[in-house]
């Protein structure tokens, strides 16, 4: 107060607010509309300042980033589409001179700064709400399991498991190879003392540290305890919980929702019934297997999992029975035996990278690939390929359609 350039410091502080939210310059009609008619209007700067902000924020200008009618975006249009895609945010100071430079006018320079803006920890952030929803850990969250059959299945051992999980995906995403593959067909997992002594495989220590599974019993993110565990009931384990999850979000099959829901209750069924066999014969209406006919192989083809995610080979004192014929989308049948299968199958099938692609695109553009055309999803997954699953360089792929195409 009393400073004898405080004017003009709000005036500048106000001009920066608003086209910091604007993602480029003010023009001149602007300035005058918002912040040179609301100084002059307003009784004090303080007001002035106020009525800048809600003028801003309430602006289609700042809400609707795609809002300017041009065919072919400018450098800021570009920097605004990198940040949102990447971030979820504004440009930083960075950006925003390589837009003002007029150095975001070639894919090259484009690529550049989407790179640049990859190792961002903003990137990181939304990536981890990816695969927050890919993997639907909402579900997870709230895990929670039969005392009197899992004791130790506490709420410190849950946010072990979660802390696992994540850990191992962050390992995976960001190193050198970025192997989306290795995402599916790790045979490891990342464990303490607690989560080594509950699931049989002995840890010293509080660090989370690699633990070698056989490979027929430990495939990625499909069979890390923290996924199996919320894909389950509270004492057993559930088939359609994880078939529906592994045929929508990991297979790239699409389900459509049942005509009449089924609620498991399991006291209908004979105590001496496993667990395959008692949704077996939920199922087995021709109405119920328009869709479990995918959903039941790929649940079964986990039952060697307890509700807890934990390796059994026998459920109710009967053997467990892994085996099922699963029906792909082209036609063909195949043998799955167990968890391996279903990720060897994925890693290598086209179909399972589309669904990871387009799971990847949605979440970071906010649309579908085909709205950037039908040819968009069929380009990025040559691409992928051709780049052995390199997950952060499809992050820059999909940036790069974001920022250069108009949907």
């Amino acid at each position: 107060d009393g400073a004898p350039d405080r004017l003009e410091k709000l005036q500048k502080f106000a001009l920066n607010f608003a086209e910091t939210a604007f993602r480029r310059p003010l023009s001149e009609e602007q300035k005058k509309i918002i912040i040179e008619a609301q100084f002059k209007a307003a009784k004090t700067p303080e007001t002035a300042v106020k009525r800048v902000v809600l003028f801003t924020l309430k602006s289609p200008q700042f809400l609707y980033p795609n809002l300017r009618d041009s065919e072919k975006p400018d450098d800021y249009d570009i920097a605004a589409r990198l940040a949102l895609t990447l971030w979820d945010s504004l440009p930083d100071r960075k950006l925003t001179q390589a837009a003002a430079a007029g150095k975001l006018r070639t894919p090259e320079q484009v690529r550049a700064e989407a790179q640049r803006m990859i190792q961002d920890s903003r990137t990181k952030a939304k990536l981890h709400g990816f695969f927050h929803h890919w993997l639907e850990l909402e579900r997870a969250e709230g895990t929670s399991k039969d005392p009197k059959v899992f004791p130790d299945f506490t709420p410190e051992l849950l946010a072990d498991l979660r802390e696992s999980l994540w850990q191992f995906i962050d390992e995976v995403v960001w190193s050198e190879k970025s192997d989306y593959r290795q995402l599916l067909q790790a045979d490891y997992i990342l464990m303490n003392e607690r989560l080594g002594k509950f699931y049989g495989h002995p840890v010293s220590g509080d660090e989370f540290q690699r633990v070698g599974f056989d490979p027929k019993q430990r495939a990625g993110v499909v069979t890390h305890p923290y996924m199996l565990a919320s894909l389950a009931y509270t004492k057993q384990s559930s088939p359609i919980h994880r078939g529906v999850f592994l045929t929508r979000n990991i297979v790239g099959m699409s389900l459509k929702p049942p005509m009449k829901a089924v609620i498991f209750e399991d006291s209908h069924f004979n105590p001496k019934l496993t667990m395959r066999e008692k949704i077996t014969e939920l199922t087995r209406s021709s109405s119920c297997m328009t869709c479990h006919r995918l959903i039941n192989p790929l649940g079964f083809s986990l039952e060697n999992f307890d509700a807890v995610g934990r390796w059994r080979t026998k459920d109710n004192n009967k053997p467990v029975n892994p085996v099922t014929e699963f029906a792909t989308d082209d036609g063909k049948t195949i043998r799955l035996s167990g968890p391996r299968d279903i990720v060897n199958y994925v890693a290598a099938n086209p179909s399972g990278h589309r669904a990871f692609i387009r799971h990847l695109f949605h979440h970071l553009v906010k649309q579908q690939p085909a709205a950037y055309g039908a040819h968009r999803l069929d380009e990025l997954q040559r691409s992928f390929a051709a780049n052995q699953c390199h997950i952060q360089k499809l992050i820059l792929e999909i940036a790069l359609v974001a920022a250069l195409d108009t949907p």
